[in-house]
């Protein structure tokens, strides 16, 4: 009994803990990407799908929060990283890929471009944004797309949540658009629940 009421409070920690980093990782994107955050681009993000089951929005948020983690992780190691610049750039970093079909003929082109035109679109929703953070967006592709490498700790950040992410997107999906492998396979699981029942009931 004892052993049971200690997995239980170990869980019950455990969730309680997570909540509580979550929180504290929304209030840092809340007090450094706030303009960002409300604006109408990040509003048409939640519109256009992106890595085929997510959306823009969602992948932005996604890459936002494991930026903030991966600070954190590397701050416990005494590794000091500009956590303002790396929530605005996280936050930025495919704003400009909006409109992609209409504005790139290719996908090859879209890589190529987009964290150029993600900076404009970042520079007119906080006009004194440092260099810094324009070179952090500009490089958040590499190595793909002929992009520079990253050339900061805080551009290592932020494109290594984006690879992160952009593989996550895949099996996340959309909580949007209910797409991706966990509906997908949820889907599938619901199917056979649903064939076994009938089958016992013919039975």
């Amino acid at each position: 009994m004892s052993k049971l009421y200690s997995k239980v409070t170990i869980r019950k920690r455990m969730t309680i803990r997570r909540f509580r980093r979550k929180r504290n990782i929304w209030d840092e994107l809340k007090r450094y990407g706030s303009n960002i955050i409300h604006s109408e681009e990040m509003e048409k993000a939640f519109e256009q799908t992106h890595h085929k089951y997510s959306t823009v929005g969602e992948h932005t948020m996604r890459v936002a929060f494991s930026s903030v983690r991966l600070c954190r992780a590397l701050n416990r190691i005494h590794i000091d990283v500009d956590v303002p610049t790396v929530v605005i750039a996280s936050l930025s970093h495919d704003l400009g890929i909006l409109g992609r079909y209409d504005k790139y003929s290719s996908n090859k082109e879209c890589s190529r471009e987009h964290p150029k035109d993600s900076v404009i679109v970042a520079k007119g929703l906080l006009e004194d944004m440092s260099i810094k953070t324009q070179d952090v967006i500009e490089r958040h592709m590499w190595p793909a797309g002929k992009c520079k490498a990253p050339n900061s700790i805080e551009a290592v950040v932020v494109s290594v949540a984006d690879k992160y992410n952009a593989v996550k997107d895949y099996f996340c999906g959309s909580e949007v658009n209910e797409t991706g492998v966990k509906y997908y396979l949820s889907d599938k699981k619901d199917r056979v629940k649903s064939a076994i029942k009938r089958r016992r009931s013919v039975a």
